[in-house]
């Protein structure tokens, strides 16, 4: 019963920084490369963390506003190419 517990809080804590992680190569990638596809996959990884964020009371909500920069990037790169 001690260690059960705190194992399954690491599981969780070692996913949400894998999809930061995960966030950041696509972002990195989607300005390298313009590619709409990796903003998205950018953005869809953020928001669980975004989620869980926007639950702060202080300063922190901010960052539930962090999916919204790889969407515009999408966006824009989007509009661009028509």
């Amino acid at each position: 019963m001690c260690g059960r517990e705190n194992m399954n809080v690491f599981w969780i804590g070692g996913l949400f920084w894998l999809s930061i992680g995960a966030a950041l190569v696509f972002l990195i990638r989607g300005v390298m490369r313009q590619q709409f596809l990796s903003f998205l996959l950018c953005a869809l990884l953020l928001l669980p963390s975004a989620y869980y964020f926007s639950g702060a009371e202080n300063a922190y909500r901010w960052i539930m506003l962090s999916p919204l920069v790889p969407l515009l990037a999408a966006g824009w790169l989007s509009m661009k190419k028509r």
